[in-house]
């Protein structure tokens, strides 16, 4: 195998990439178009097909859970947008078991919280935290002393500098795991961020 070069990957513009973002965020804003109304969807279908809740009542949960769904889908959007790439290096990591109180005083949620600790070409650090039962990606790909660029616009946003000390290259639009030495990803045949 060839030694690969230290370098971040040209292959962020690259046009099958672009057309795969596009057609993601197209996809997830049909979604949006379809899950945002199914809340008064079904109260009203529940209201009729019961005969248990008038009409107009459940007219009025199912759209207040519908404009909370758009609320939410619209905050998402914005943030989202409002992000930037930056390119860091990874200073540290620890974990820490959290605990959140609940409602009430014996309600209590005990989990695990992951930090990857970066500082930015500018100077400025950052924490990145993840959570047990969601997705590990900053913390498990990366590692402390790695160089990296982060692509908000991706699935998968983490690109090391040295992809030799990668265990793996994900792929920015699947999240499939392959092979350092893979020129395009296994399952949908995008090309690698190399």
């Amino acid at each position: 195998m060839p030694e690969m070069t230290p370098s971040f990957s040209s292959r962020v513009n690259d046009p099958e990439i672009l057309a795969a973002m596009k057609k993601n965020k197209k996809a997830g804003f049909l979604f949006g178009c379809i899950i945002v109304p199914l809340p008064l969807a079904g109260f009203v279908i529940y209201a009729l097909a019961s005969g248990n809740m008038e009409v107009g009542e459940a007219v009025k949960y199912g759209g207040i859970v519908s404009v909370i769904f758009l609320i939410f889908a619209i905050v998402s959007a914005i943030k989202g947008k409002m992000e930037k790439s930056y390119e860091a290096v990874v200073t540290d990591q620890k974990t820490e078991r959290t605990t959140r109180h609940g409602d009430s005083e014996n309600e209590r949620e005990t989990y695990l919280e992951y930090y990857t600790f970066v500082r930015l070409t500018d100077g400025q650090k950052k924490k990145i935290v993840e959570r047990e039962g969601s997705m590990i990606y900053a913390y498990n790909y990366l590692k402390v002393g790695d160089r990296f660029r982060y692509h908000p616009q991706f699935h998968f946003p983490y690109e090391l500098y040295d992809k030799s000390k990668a265990p793996c290259i994900y792929c920015v639009s699947c999240m499939t795991k392959n092979p350092v030495t893979a020129d395009r990803c296994q399952k949908c045949n995008l090309p690698l961020l190399k």
